[in-house]
């Protein structure tokens, strides 16, 4: 990646990060934005043609948007909702949410059971992504390790990226490395790219 972008994503996420502390501090407002985007995420599964199938997820942090629950609200609409466990060198291996989950190795809730690669991915009907940001062009701003846009090469499913609607913008600073998105979730609704 050159020097340029590096610092034009660094410094998007470094904004976005401070937005979503400040959100923190209104917790009825996050609660309802939340909801919205949990009502918006199952609009956009059966617009996709998704629900009854396989559908990947994550399992928030409280600055996240989705509620907490949001694997469960989408193990109610498909076949299984497979989420993320972050591996070393940035790669994620993804296994069947459940009640038995557990902080991983960044501190977000993993579920426990068989782990498969991210080929899995290619029997879901959706995989819903977390990002800080994201443009109209489906480019998604991460957190800057790189796990999904590694686990997103080369998949034919159909992902959407979650944000609030303030972190909808213009453009994402980008290489060749990242990975874009066909669809955005948003707790006004969704849109596709």
């Amino acid at each position: 990646m050159d020097a340029t972008t590096h610092r034009h994503k660094a410094a998007m996420r470094t904004a976005h990060l401070a937005g979503r502390r400040a959100l923190r501090s209104d917790p009825d407002r996050k609660r309802a934005l939340d909801d919205g985007i949990a009502a918006a995420t199952l609009a956009c599964i059966d617009a996709f043609g998704a629900r009854g199938t396989n559908i990947a997820a994550y399992s928030p942090l409280s600055s996240e948007p989705a509620p907490v629950d949001i694997p469960a609200r989408l193990a109610d609409v498909a076949r299984a909702v497979f989420l993320p466990i972050s591996l070393p060198d940035g790669v994620l291996a993804w296994a069947q949410a459940g009640s038995d989950n557990s902080p991983g190795a960044l501190g977000i809730a993993e579920p426990r059971g068989p782990r498969f690669t991210s080929a899995v991915l290619r029997s879901c009907g959706l995989v819903v992504a977390p990002a800080l940001a994201v443009d109209r062009q489906g480019m998604r701003l991460g957190k800057g390790a790189g796990y999904y846009d590694r686990a997103l090469t080369g998949l034919d499913a159909p992902v959407a990226a979650v944000v609030y609607d303030w972190e909808v913008v213009d453009a994402v600073p980008h290489n060749a490395f990242d990975q874009a998105v066909d669809a955005v979730i948003t707790p006004q609704g969704f849109f596709r790219i």
